[in-house]
């Protein structure tokens, strides 16, 4: 007997939720972590969990998309270009924006 869908949904967003801390705590102990690469990770398990979902035919958290777009975009950039943090933080800013007026656009809407 297998685990049914909604407890496997659980059980994946408190995995995910544990992964996440652990490489939270991680890049904070870890100096040469950069913010970015902590965002990079971030986005990373989160689409891992997501993927893990759609591979159990689990309907994935699609408010997770744009975090996962912002997280990797926003990391990779802020790791290449060695950014300052406010530097930084101004660009996450940006790249929200960004991501919200898009979504806007392709999200199909509903009647």
């Amino acid at each position: 007997m297998g685990i049914d869908n909604e407890t496997m949904n659980r059980n994946l967003a408190t995995i995910g939720w544990g992964a996440l801390f652990v490489w939270w705590g991680i890049s904070i102990m870890i100096d040469p972590i950069s913010i970015g690469m902590s965002a990079v990770g971030t986005g990373l398990i989160l689409l891992g969990v997501n993927a893990v979902r759609m591979l159990k035919g689990i309907p994935i958290k699609n408010s997770n998309t744009p975090i996962v777009v912002i997280a990797i975009v926003w990391g990779a950039l802020d790791h290449a270009l060695a950014l300052q943090f406010w530097v930084s933080f101004a660009m996450m800013l940006i790249i929200i924006g960004v991501v919200v007026m898009v979504s806007i656009v392709t999200v199909p809407r509903t009647a």
